[in-house]
């Protein structure tokens, strides 16, 4: 890095730090006069009124230490965020400024503040005359505005969600600027990176009073500008690339916001459907608010504000680093990104994904078990079969081909197809497979189902043989063989996710944040009709008994003492129950199996020495 480039840096840094520095304290004073303050209701973490639109000397700081760059720390300036596009820039974000400032001072609706920021976007994009390519294809000019449009409303929504905890918003604002400074420097647009050293300056000055415990809070007016400034920022330095790199980017720039947009939609869109199941349900709004942000989820595990914030700005910065390596050694980096995306997909699903697989699993199982969802679905199984074996016929010969077009025209391809398909589905019907209720069905069912399939294809290979001696044997051969794999990959696959989500409710219990105390319960035997009883209790009663909490099983078997089986420890038998009992502060037994007159007083004796309660359950619940 050159020396003038240096000082450039720690110029436009120390400008926009300073002021944001020096003018905070002093908008913290004159914020109550404009009725700018947040006052705690039962979704904020904080506990005390506290002055609001903090975004307001972060805007400041940012645009004055620009100013600065443009007209006397680098007058020669030529890169990408030159001056027109910063002059574009402010009138777009002083525009969004003022929308951030009425909803801070009125709290106005979510479709007023998306119109809002959808003018924003459209205002920079006409003043600056972007230049949007994708796959190396340039778009035209409304592609191209429909494209930044949607770039800017996601980024800025994202870090507008995400505001919900001193200093955070601000913080990852600072990482993501950060990576896009490195990202520019290393792609020889030193320039452009000022840019990024003004936005880093602004936030890292802003820090010193957002961070816990705060004493001014970003608002509206803050998180949108950050959001609007990086989404803006991004866009060019991604430069020309795939619809890989642009999708990554997005995660790249804005790690942690963007995945907590992505879980609070789909979150609120599953709770709206189930809404929609049940008239008592209170409605849920998408773009309504919550408390089980990533944010509240780790404050209610355990952990301090101030913990909270750090493993965020961790986990930003490890998304940023892996974006910036992608970025620079985009080839070499392919082992590192298979890695970490197995890695990534682990975490999510065993930490972080479990709110939003809970209710996606109940809407399965709620709306799958209504009975006017059962001809439908029935329906919608024969077209999706056809459709896929259809794919995967021309799909299978395009890969024992080694990429070349397994048939010359559309036509050939639809006229192989009942060659392909016809013996397949005739087996299909023969089995019952499109009268069966697949929601209810058991491996017998699966079985018979693969069986169909594969003698199928069988018979398929053969009439293909029996029609035409000179094919190639071992390519036919081939062909068939993936034909099989992928249609039982496909027609199998749509008819286990029921399944799954029934095994998922059981076997991870409903994830209630705040929920009352609960009991923790013990079920005494561990065999089919404990696993009859666990249907029944979380699939059909968890609104009745979502704090009736199954800790395990007691068995007296003592081959299978501290194994698990329906996803619960079997923890020992009735010898271990008052051992077990204190540990784990158990409050009620449940008797799935049946036990002798001499056996069940005994246990009796016991469970009111524990204080405990005793149940026996056949199809309802019966205090003994």
């Amino acid at each position: 890095m050159q020396i003038d480039h240096l000082f450039k840096y720690l110029a436009v840094f120390g400008v926009s730090y300073v002021i944001v520095f020096i003018f905070t304290p002093l908008f913290i004073k004159i914020t109550p006069k404009f009725g700018l303050i947040d006052y705690p209701d039962s979704r904020c973490v904080h506990s005390k009124p506290t002055p609001l639109a903090g975004g307001v000397v972060v805007f400041l700081g940012f645009h004055v230490a620009c100013f600065t760059l443009y007209q006397y720390f680098w007058k020669e300036f030529s890169g990408q965020l030159n001056f027109d596009w910063w002059y574009a820039f402010f009138l777009a974000s002083s525009f969004l400024l003022g929308i951030g400032l009425v909803d801070d001072r009125f709290n106005t609706s979510p479709i007023l503040k998306l119109v809002g920021q959808s003018s924003a976007a459209l205002i920079l994009y006409f003043l600056s005359d972007y230049q949007v390519n994708l796959l190396n294809l340039d778009f035209d000019f409304l592609w191209g505005m429909l494209f930044v449009l949607i770039w800017n409303l996601t980024i800025i929504n994202a870090f507008n969600l995400i505001d919900g905890l001193d200093g955070l918003c601000s913080g990852l604002a600072l990482i993501s600027g950060i990576g896009l400074a490195t990202i520019f420097i290393f792609r020889g647009f030193p320039g452009d990176a000022l840019v990024c050293i003004a936005l880093i300056g602004s936030c890292l000055g802003f820090l010193r009073y957002n961070f816990f415990p705060a004493k001014i809070f970003l608002g509206d007016t803050g998180s949108m500008f950050l959001g609007f400034a990086i989404a803006n920022i991004s866009l060019q330095a991604g430069g020309k690339g795939s619809v890989s790199l642009i999708i990554a980017a997005l995660f790249f720039v804005a790690g942690v916001p963007v995945l907590d947009t992505l879980l609070a939609i789909w979150r609120r869109s599953i709770r709206k459907l189930l809404a929609k199941n049940n008239s008592d349900a209170t409605p849920v709004k998408i773009m309504g608010a919550d408390r089980e942000h990533l944010h509240h989820r780790l404050l209610n595990s355990g952990a301090t504000h101030k913990q909270v914030a750090y493993i965020l700005y961790a986990v930003n910065i490890v998304i940023i680093a892996l974006g910036i390596i992608y970025f620079i050694y985009k080839d070499l980096a392919i082992g590192l990104f298979l890695i970490a995306l197995i890695i990534s997909i682990y975490l999510l699903f065993r930490y972080i994904l479990k709110i939003e697989l809970w209710e996606t699993s109940r809407l399965i199982t709620e709306g799958f078990s209504n009975s006017k969802y059962t001809d439908f679905n029935l329906a919608l199984y024969l077209l999706f079969d056809v459709a896929w074996m259809s794919v995967m016929v021309w799909l299978s010969g395009f890969l024992v081909l080694n990429g070349e077009q397994p048939f010359s025209s559309l036509g050939k391809w639809a006229n192989s197809l009942p060659l392909w398909i016809v013996p397949t589905f005739i087996l299909m019907f023969a089995s019952n497979t499109y009268i069966k209720i697949w929601r209810n069905s058991s491996f017998k069912d699966f079985l018979l189902l693969s069986l169909a399939i594969i003698i199928g294809a069988l018979f398929s290979l053969a009439i293909f043989f029996s029609l035409n001696s000179n094919l190639n044997f071992l390519a036919t051969i081939n062909q068939a063989c993936l034909f099989i794999l992928f249609t039982l990959l496909g027609i199998l696959g749509i008819r286990i996710p029921f399944h799954l989500s029934r095994e998922w409710i059981i076997g991870n219990h409903s994830p209630i944040i705040n929920a009352t105390p609960r009991s923790n319960i013990l079920l005494y035997g561990s065999g089919q009709v404990a696993g009859l009883y666990l249907r029944a209790h979380y699939l059909n009663h968890e609104n009745h008994h979502e704090n009736d909490f199954i800790i395990g099983f007691i068995d007296d078997n003592p081959s299978i003492k501290g194994k698990y089986t329906y996803g619960l420890p079997i923890l020992g038998g009735v010898a271990e129950l008052e051992k077990v009992a204190q540990e784990k502060n158990i409050n009620g037994i449940i008797l799935t199996i049946p036990l002798s007159d001499e056996s069940l007083g005994l246990l009796k004796k016991l469970c009111l020495k524990l204080n405990i309660t005793l149940f026996k359950w056949k199809t309802t619940i019966i205090q003994l």
